[in-house]
């Protein structure tokens, strides 16, 4: 009789099969999904992929529609700058006398037309243009800034997303499989084949399963919601199993020449060629601006009309409270923007060596899963339904065994996640948008 159990028993716990493709959730479950159990998906949607998500967030993002229009803005910006001011135009009315306010009573009454035109000094104007012509270089790195974060964003969302489904689908199995061995243990229990402590370690396995799958279920959930602010309705499709995102090339000269290169530094980089520009600019403000004026004199009683013309010019005598603060201001500018441009320079650096540390890691635990400890978790599997068979063990022995080596395959999958997560983070360090993964090891069955 405990030869049947035995056989029975062996063949309830085949070993765990390969991570699948999760299964994913309807347009409706979708708009409820905080709400709705795991239990609740179909697989009537396709999976969705690390680069059709990048392409959907980037398609119609309301971050990056607001630079392109500030850029267009800027280039149009530029163009005005180096054109002349407006002429002015000016009408009047000239000594009218009050007592009669008659036009003709007095010779030097007369209905005045007049233009004046202001024209900036030194080399204010291309200098005026070449400064928002930096502001729309600026502009334009950082669109491609926004671009490459939000490329990250969406690509870690992504994976929040795909762990807990795949664990989902790992714990579904071996949830299923236990279910059946706890139907068994209460056979077995009534039939005096089994103990009742071996019967309560069986339901209390299937209880731990029960509540991983209610934390994973929650981070599922979280994640979703979270990936829908850039996915929006496809966020309620399942993400597609491997290959995960891998690592870039990383040898130290690519390092250092993608990191020089990074639409971050590049933004500071423009900024400070901003406030030269501005610079520049102040420094011609000790040029003075001239204006040209003419003006028509109508007069009336046959009398001759009158035209008259002037030029102005401004006077800077007070340098030192104005055009030399300007230039200074600017310059304190210039000066605090190449101090950031250095700071978030060594930033970047630091985060792209913590970003390789991590990949360094999570690879090598993942290969350690692979090679070491997960053949380990299975022989000792097999090395438990051995000794029970031969009534060496206790069944409890069996279930700490088919325990560990579930923990052991939801430690790899979260390493394999965690080497994403930092081959993630290396493309953004290293300036590169798409999530173009290669073929890594898949996940052990």
């Amino acid at each position: 009789m405990r030869l049947a159990h035995v056989l029975l028993a062996a063949a309830l716990m085949p070993p765990l099969p390969s991570l699948a493709q999760g299964q994913g959730l309807t347009l409706s479950q979708a708009l409820s999904l905080a709400a709705r159990p795991a239990a609740a998906m179909t697989a009537n949607d396709a999976p969705l992929d690390l680069d059709e998500a990048l392409g959907l967030a980037l398609e119609a993002q309301p971050q990056i529609a607001r630079l392109a229009a500030r850029l267009r803005g800027l280039e149009e910006e530029a163009r005005a700058e180096g054109e002349l001011p407006d002429p002015r135009l000016t009408l009047g009315l000239t000594n009218l006398p009050v007592d009669t306010f008659s036009f003709t009573q007095e010779d030097m009454t007369q209905f005045m037309v007049g233009v004046s035109q202001m024209v900036p000094g030194g080399d204010k104007r291309r200098l005026a243009s070449r400064r928002t012509s930096v502001e729309a270089d600026r502009m334009r790195s950082e669109l491609a800034e926004a671009r490459l974060q939000i490329t990250r964003e969406v690509s870690l969302a992504w994976l929040d997303l795909y762990y807990p489904r795949q664990a989902l689908e790992l714990l579904g199995r071996i949830e299923q499989e236990i279910s059946r061995q706890v139907e068994w243990a209460s056979v077995a229990l009534a039939s005096g084949g089994l103990s009742q402590a071996d019967a309560l370690a069986a339901r209390l396995t299937r209880e731990y399963v029960i509540d991983q799958q209610a934390e994973l279920q929650r981070d599922e959930a979280r994640a979703r919601l979270q990936l829908a602010r850039w996915v929006g309705e496809a966020a309620a499709r399942p993400p597609a199993g491997g290959p995960l995102p891998a690592a870039p090339a990383m040898d130290p000269a690519s390092r250092e020449a993608a990191l020089r290169s990074h639409p971050e530094l590049d933004t500071l980089a423009q900024a400070v060629a901003l406030a030269r520009a501005e610079t520049d600019l102040a420094r011609e403000s000790y040029k003075p601006d001239w204006s040209v004026d003419m003006g028509y004199g109508l007069r009336g009683g046959g009398r001759t009309d009158m035209f008259s013309v002037q030029v102005g010019v401004e006077l800077p005598i007070f340098p030192k409270q104005r055009q030399d603060r300007r230039v200074a201001a600017r310059l304190a500018a210039a000066e605090g923007a190449e101090s950031e441009l250095e700071d978030r320079r060594r930033q970047l650096a630091a985060r792209l060596g913590a970003a390789l540390a991590d990949w360094q890691a999570a690879d090598r635990r993942v290969a350690h899963f692979d090679a070491t400890l997960i053949p380990l978790a299975q022989r000792r599997v097999d090395s438990a339904l051995a000794a029970y068979r031969t009534g060496k063990t206790e069944f409890a022995a069996v279930l700490e065994a088919r325990r560990a080596e579930l923990e052991a395959r939801l430690q790899r999958l979260g390493h394999e996640v965690a080497r994403a997560r930092a081959a993630v983070e290396l493309r953004y360090y290293l300036a590169e948008q798409g999530s173009s993964p290669a073929p890594q090891p898949a996940s052990q069955g």
